[in-house]
């Protein structure tokens, strides 16, 4: 799963910086208050890249992380991209909801023979950002979007940690992700698996 993931303050990448900029002039507008660097928790609004309902433009948007399951009354943050598309919850999101997370990395942890946990942060070895798979939902009670974080199973060099990874592109499929006309399955299969990590 992915539970916790990172913004860092001083990430030099200027893709980034000008996404977080587009989102945080948004939540600006609305008088949102938006999570943008440190670390990133479950119910934050965070800045996110999707399409606009209109002109299927590509912006960075200020959504919601996790929501409450409509039925379970569950707090759902994370779905599994392998069944994503066969819940009736997220199936139509599959093909028109489709978002990108930009972090600098993400937080798991192992627990230890001894009961204990230890926490370790994921990166891309060339430390470019992360663009995390995710589907958001939109309520009529609310006008702004939430958002579910997509996990895969995780490569052979980091399973020993954590079974569960998030999706991640490379930044060159954005374009491809947040298109409709673009296969689902094909880009997971392709996802991004490039991370090196250390304890944090």
């Amino acid at each position: 799963m992915c539970g916790r993931y990172y913004i860092a303050d001083d990430d030099p990448d200027e893709i980034l910086a000008a996404y977080i900029a587009e989102a945080q002039g948004r939540a600006d507008r609305a008088g949102l208050t938006l999570s943008a660097s440190g670390e990133i928790r479950p119910t934050n609004i965070v800045p996110v890249i999707a399409t606009s309902a209109t002109r299927r433009a590509i912006g960075a948007y200020p959504m919601k992380w996790g929501f409450t399951h409509p039925t379970r009354g569950m707090m759902v943050i994370n779905t599994r991209s392998e069944t994503a598309a066969e819940k009736p919850l997220f199936c139509t999101s599959v093909e028109d909801r489709r978002c990108l997370i930009p972090a600098s990395g993400y937080f798991e942890w192992k627990k230890e023979h001894d009961g204990k946990k230890t926490k370790y942060a994921f990166m891309s070895k060339q430390r470019e950002p992360l663009y995390i798979a995710g589907l958001y939902l939109r309520s009529s009670q609310t006008p702004l979007p939430y958002f579910t974080i997509l996990t895969r199973d995780a490569t052979d060099d980091l399973k020993d940690i954590h079974g569960r990874m998030p999706v991640i592109l490379p930044r060159e499929k954005i374009e491809d992700w947040l298109s409709p006309d673009m296969s689902y399955n094909e880009l997971i299969d392709n996802a991004f698996v490039d991370l090196s990590f250390k304890t944090a």
